[in-house]
C-alpha cells in the first residue's frame, strides 16, 4: 500500500496542516458541481478569517493594514445601511430613490473600492418593498427585491477587444426575480447573511425600538448667509455602536453559488423603515428592519495570521477581539529563536509572515533584516535545519582604552595576542564573552575616541602635566571631535546621541503646532491661514494609510458621475417610470451617511460648480457633514457651504480640481465603466431583462490619481459652524454630459476630511527624494541595529 502526503506546499517537509485542509475544501467547489453540494460544503469555518473588525474595537485597538480591506467593506455596509434608512423614512414614496438610483449605487460601490470590496447589494425582506417606481403601483408591496452588484469576468465580452480581464465591468441582477430567487428559503445556498438580521419581529411599544440618530441641518438663506434657525429632525437606523451586537455583523466565508462563484465574505447591516406605512390601523405600525445591506470582498483576497497570539488567551480576558480564535495559528516555520509577525497583502496563501530575532537574539552578518516567511516555505528541508537562526548576542570585544588622572598618565589595557590568531585576525570573531576572564575591564571607548597624543605621552614631571594635558585634549577635539577629559560632566559635553524626547527643529516645529491647536483650538482666531496649515511632506504615505477614505470619496464621484451620463428623465418605460434626477435631500443623506459609517472620517461634502445642480434655487449647492463629536456617536450635522460667509468656490482644493479638469474634462484621460444591468420583467418577477435604457450601459470616471491630496490645516471655521480639527482633505472631481448630452463636463467636486492624528508617521531614514517631513529623526543605534522599521502606532 502506498502512502501519499496531502500536503500542498512545495516540499515534503512541511505537514499538512489547516491551510492545506481549507484549501482541499476550496478547490473541491466550483461553478458547475456547486448546486449538488451540501450546504455544509458551501461554508467554511468562522475561525477562518481572524481579527474581524468590529465596532467595540474601532477606537480602542489598532486595525492593521492587512485588516483594511475587511474595515472597508464594514463602513460600506454601514454607510448604505444608513443612507437607506434616511432616505426611507425621510421622504415622500414618489421622492425615494428610483431602481437605477439603487443600481447605480451598489455599482459604484464596487467600481470606487476598486482594490477593497467585490460586490454589495440591498435585500429586502418577504413583502417589504414599496416600488413607486411602477406605474399605478401606489402603496404595494412586491414579493422580493434584492438588487445585487458583482464584479463580473469580462473576458469574452464583444466590447473587451483586447480580451483581457479589466475588473471594469459590473454586472448587477434583482435576486428577487427569475429562477432561484427565494433568498429568504433555509434551502438558498447563499443566503449566509439572511439570517443576521432577518426576519426582524420587534416592535417599539415592547421597549426595544430601533436606535434613534439626531441630524442638526444648516441650510443657505441665501449665498454667503446661513438661515438664522437650524432643523432638527431624527430617524431611526442601524444599532448603536455601544449595542452588544453593534451596527455590523459578519457571515461565515461561503461559495457564492451561481453568481460570481466565488469563496466570499460578507459584512451585513439593517436597514430601517416604517411598516405597514400607509394604513389607518396606525397601531400596527412600527419601524422594523425590513432590508440588509450586504456588502463581500473575495475571501482569496483576505490576508491570514500563521502567527501564534502572544499574551493573555481568550478566557483570560473579556476583549471581545481577542475571543476571535485563528484557525491557522501555528503555521508558521518561525525558529525558536524567532518570532513571528504578520505581512501584509499576501491573501491566502502560505508565507505572509516574517521572522525577527527575539529580545537578546542577532540576525547573522549575511542577513539583511528579518527572515520572510514566503522565502522559509519554499526551503528544502536541509536549508531549513540549516538557517533561518538568529545568533545570541554577546559582548562586542573592541580595543580598550582608559585614560585615568593619577600617577600613572596614561594606561593602555592591552591584552597579549594568542598564539591561535598566527597573526591574522580575518577568522577571528569579534564578539567574545568576557564573563570568563579574571579581569574584567569596563569597555566605554569606542577605538574612534583614542586620543593618538595622550597615549603617546610619557611620565613627565608635575610641573609639565597641566599643559601637556591640556595640549593632548584640545588634539583629541580637533582629531577625533570627542572630549577625553573625565571630569562630573564630562556626559554632558560629550553626549552626541540626543535623548529619546528631543525633536529635531524642523519636526519640533510641527509638533509644536499641532499640540498647540490640539489642547486650545480657540487660538485659531488669532492666526493666519499659512500658520494653520502644516507642510505637504507631512502626508508621508498617506496614499496607504488612508485609502479607505480617499476610496469613499472616489465612490461618490463614480455614483454622481454615472448617474449624470446614464439617467435621462425624459425616458417614458411601458411599466416603470423614468428616474428623476438627484434632489438635495438624496444629497444630504449621501453625505450624511458617508460620515456617518467611517470612523477616521471628520466631514464628507459634495460640492457642484455653478449652476451645475440646477433642482436648487442657489447657483451653488454643497452639503457637508460631520459628526457632533470625536466619539462614534448619531448626532450628525448638515450644512450648506455655499451659505457659509466665505462659501467654497475660492478655496484651494476646489480651485485646484476646477482649474485642472473644467477645460480638459475628457473621456480618454478617465476610466470606462461597462454595467450589465438585470431586471425584473413584470411585477411578479418572473424572469430578468436587460435595462431598458441599453445593455450594456457605460459611464467615464476618475481613480485615485486624478485626485489629490491637500496639505494638513487646522480647520477654524467661524462661530464653530465646522468641526475645529486637524485634517488631511482628499478631493475628486465628479463628471456629468453637457446640456446638450454629448460630452462630459466638469460637475463638482467630492471632497472627504480625514483626523490627521490617525495619520502615522515614519521617522526611519529615507533616501534623499522621498518627501517625508520625520524621516531621519529616529532613535535607531546604526551599530547595533541593521534597519529601522516601520510600526503603526
Amino acid at each position: 500500500m502506498l502512502l501519499f502526503d496531502k500536503s500542498l506546499s512545495q516540499f515534503e517537509w512541511i505537514a499538512y496542516d489547516k491551510i492545506d485542509e481549507i484549501m482541499d475544501r476550496m478547490n473541491a467547489v466550483n461553478g458547475m458541481n456547486c448546486f449538488q453540494k451540501q450546504p455544509s460544503e458551501l461554508l467554511l469555518p468562522e475561525e477562518a478569517v481572524y481579527q474581524k473588525p468590529s465596532i467595540e474595537m474601532l477606537k480602542k485597538d489598532i486595525i492593521m493594514r492587512n485588516r483594511t480591506q475587511l474595515l472597508h467593506i464594514r463602513n460600506m455596509a454601514h454607510r448604505n445601511a444608513l443612507l437607506f434608512s434616511y432616505l426611507f423614512q425621510r421622504l415622500f414614496d414618489f421622492e425615494e430613490p428610483g431602481l437605477t438610483y439603487i443600481l447605480l449605487h451598489n455599482a459604484a460601490d464596487i467600481t470606487g473600492g476598486r482594490s477593497m470590496i467585490n460586490g454589495s447589494g440591498i435585500y429586502f425582506d418577504q413583502d417589504k418593498y414599496y416600488p413607486h417606481w411602477y406605474k399605478n403601483f401606489f402603496n404595494k408591496t412586491i414579493s422580493l427585491f434584492g438588487p445585487y452588484a458583482w464584479r463580473a469576468d469580462d473576458f469574452y465580452d464583444a466590447f473587451n477587444w483586447k480580451h483581457e480581464w479589466t475588473n471594469q465591468t459590473i454586472q448587477e441582477e434583482d435576486s428577487g426575480a427569475g429562477r432561484n430567487h427565494q433568498y429568504t428559503s433555509r434551502y438558498n445556498r447563499r443566503n449566509e447573511w439572511y439570517s443576521k438580521w432577518l426576519p426582524d419581529q420587534t416592535r417599539n411599544d415592547q421597549g426595544r425600538g430601533k436606535p434613534v440618530h439626531t441630524v442638526q441641518l444648516l441650510l443657505a438663506d441665501r449665498m454667503y448667509k446661513l438661515r438664522d434657525v437650524p432643523q432638527n429632525f431624527e430617524f431611526y437606523g442601524p444599532p448603536h455602536p455601544e449595542d452588544p451586537q453593534g451596527p455590523t455583523l459578519w457571515t461565515r466565508p461561503y461559495f457564492d453559488c451561481g453568481r460570481s462563484d466565488k469563496w466570499i465574505i460578507s459584512s451585513v447591516s439593517p436597514i430601517v423603515d416604517i411598516y405597514p406605512r400607509h394604513t389607518e390601523y396606525r397601531h400596527l405600525q412600527s419601524m422594523r428592519n425590513l432590508a440588509v445591506a450586504v456588502t463581500h470582498i473575495d475571501f482569496l483576497m483576505t490576508d491570514i495570521n500563521q502567527c501564534i497570539e502572544v499574551g493573555q488567551t481568550s478566557a483570560q480576558t473579556n476583549d471581545p477581539q481577542s475571543k476571535q480564535p485563528n484557525l491557522f495559528a501555528g503555521t508558521d516555520k518561525c525558529k525558536p529563536t524567532t518570532r513571528c509577525e504578520p505581512l501584509f497583502g499576501f491573501g491566502f496563501r502560505r508565507g505572509g509572515y516574517q521572522c525577527l530575532c527575539q529580545p537578546g537574539f542577532r540576525y547573522p552578518p549575511y542577513q539583511d533584516g528579518p527572515f520572510k516567511g514566503y522565502v522559509i516555505e519554499k526551503a528544502t528541508k536541509e536549508e531549513y535545519q540549516n538557517n533561518f537562526d538568529c545568533i545570541k548576542v554577546e559582548l562586542y570585544l573592541q580595543v580598550p582604552q582608559n585614560f585615568r588622572q593619577s600617577n600613572m598618565e596614561v594606561f593602555a589595557a592591552r591584552t597579549r595576542r594568542s598564539a591561535d590568531y598566527n597573526g591574522d585576525l580575518s577568522n577571528v570573531s569579534i564578539y567574545h564573552d568576557l564573563s570568563k576572564d579574571s579581569i574584567s575591564i569596563p569597555l566605554t571607548e569606542s577605538v574612534l575616541k583614542v586620543n593618538p597624543i595622550a597615549t603617546l605621552v610619557p611620565p613627565l614631571p608635575s610641573f609639565l602635566k597641566s599643559s601637556l594635558h591640556n595640549v593632548a585634549l584640545f588634539s583629541g577635539k580637533l582629531v577625533t571631535g570627542f572630549n577625553n577629559d573625565k571630569s562630573a560632566d564630562y556626559m554632558k559635553k560629550s553626549r552626541t546621541k540626543r535623548y529619546a524626547y528631543e525633536r529635531s527643529t524642523r519636526v519640533a516645529t510641527i509638533m509644536q503646532l499641532y499640540d498647540r491647536l490640539d489642547r486650545d483650538p480657540q487660538l485659531c482666531e488669532f492666526m493666519t491661514e499659512d500658520e494653520l496649515a502644516m507642510p505637504g511632506d507631512v502626508l508621508n504615505d498617506v496614499d496607504i494609510q488612508l485609502e479607505s477614505q480617499a476610496r469613499l470619496a472616489l465612490t461618490l464621484s463614480h455614483f454622481l458621475s454615472s448617474f449624470y451620463q446614464i439617467v435621462n428623465p425624459a425616458e417614458d418605460f411601458p411599466l416603470r417610470k423614468a428616474e428623476l434626477d438627484l434632489t438635495d435631500e438624496q444629497l444630504i443623506g449621501e453625505v450624511l451617511a458617508a460620515a456617518g459609517g467611517d470612523y477616521k472620517v471628520v466631514g464628507v461634502g459634495i460640492f457642484f460648480d455653478r449652476g451645475k445642480f440646477r433642482n436648487y434655487r442657489l447657483p451653488y449647492f454643497g452639503p457637508y457633514a460631520y459628526r457632533a463629536g470625536k466619539d462614534i456617536s448619531r448626532k450628525y450635522t448638515v450644512i450648506d457651504w455655499a451659505g457659509l460667509p466665505d462659501g467654497y468656490e475660492n478655496e484651494i482644493w476646489f480651485r485646484t480640481l476646477k482649474a485642472r479638469w473644467a477645460t480638459n474634462a475628457d473621456r480618454s484621460e478617465l476610466t470606462e465603466h461597462w454595467l450589465k444591468l438585470f431586471i425584473r420583467s413584470d411585477y411578479a418577477g418572473n424572469a430578468l431583462v436587460h435595462h431598458e435604457s441599453g445593455f450594456p450601459l457605460y459611464s467615464y470616471a476618475p481613480e485615485l490619481k486624478h485626485g489629490q491630496w491637500f496639505p494638513p490645516t487646522f480647520q477654524c471655521s467661524r462661530n464653530n459652524t465646522l468641526p475645529r480639527q486637524w485634517i488631511v482633505t482628499y478631493a475628486v472631481p465628479f463628471f456629468g454630459l453637457d446640456a446638450l448630452g454629448i460630452n462630459l463636463e466638469f460637475k463638482g467636486v467630492v471632497r472627504v476630511d480625514a483626523y490627521l492624528s490617525y495619520l502615522d508617521i515614519n521617522q526611519c531614514a529615507m533616501p534623499h527624494y522621498v518627501p517625508n517631513a520625520f524621516k531621519g529623526s529616529d532613535r535607531c543605534d546604526y551599530q547595533s541595529t541593521v534597519v529601522c522599521f516601520h510600526y503603526f502606532d
